[in-house]
């Protein structure tokens, strides 16, 4: 599927939409759709340094050079919905400090989402990230990714 598909698609969705004689009162089916929404934003602390394992670096290993190492594919988790313990780098010394993860109200949620372990930043539930980058400079000037969760109970009312 190409962005060509995507954009013919959602055309055609709205154009269904705008030709509806009413609104169905049934729930949507689970199958029929998977929405989610965004829940935090994830940024990187400007105090740490970080970078991107080669990919030839066992997950989970991180040479000294750098306070955050992310793993090497992690563009591939891209809006992709990731499970809980999937590891996002390897910390060396920086501690949860490292990134700043805020929800819609400015709160601070870090430990919802991530955790430390030997080390390695895992995710603590599953998320699918969003504008996931592996540019330093983006991440640097706006954010690492967003997180973004089912809404599920929404379908339901």
């Amino acid at each position: 599927m190409g962005q060509a598909y995507s954009v013919e698609h959602a055309a055609q969705y709205l154009e269904a939409c705008l030709h509806l004689s009413e609104h169905p009162q049934h729930a949507v089916s689970p199958q029929d759709i998977d929405l989610f929404h965004t829940v935090a934003r994830v940024r990187v602390s400007p105090l740490v340094s970080m970078g991107f394992a080669p990919a030839q670096i066992v997950s989970g290993f991180a040479p000294p050079k750098v306070d955050l190492v992310f793993e090497p594919d992690l563009d591939r988790m891209n809006f992709q919905e990731i499970p809980a313990g999937t590891p996002f780098g390897h910390l060396n010394g920086a501690g949860m400090a490292a990134l700043e993860v805020r929800d819609e109200r400015g709160r601070d949620v870090v430990d919802e989402y991530f955790t430390i372990s030997e080390g390695q930043l895992l995710l603590r539930r599953p998320v699918m990230p969003s504008m996931l980058t592996k540019d330093i400079s983006v991440i640097r000037q706006d954010c690492l990714c967003y997180l973004m969760e089912r809404y599920s109970d929404h379908l339901s009312q």
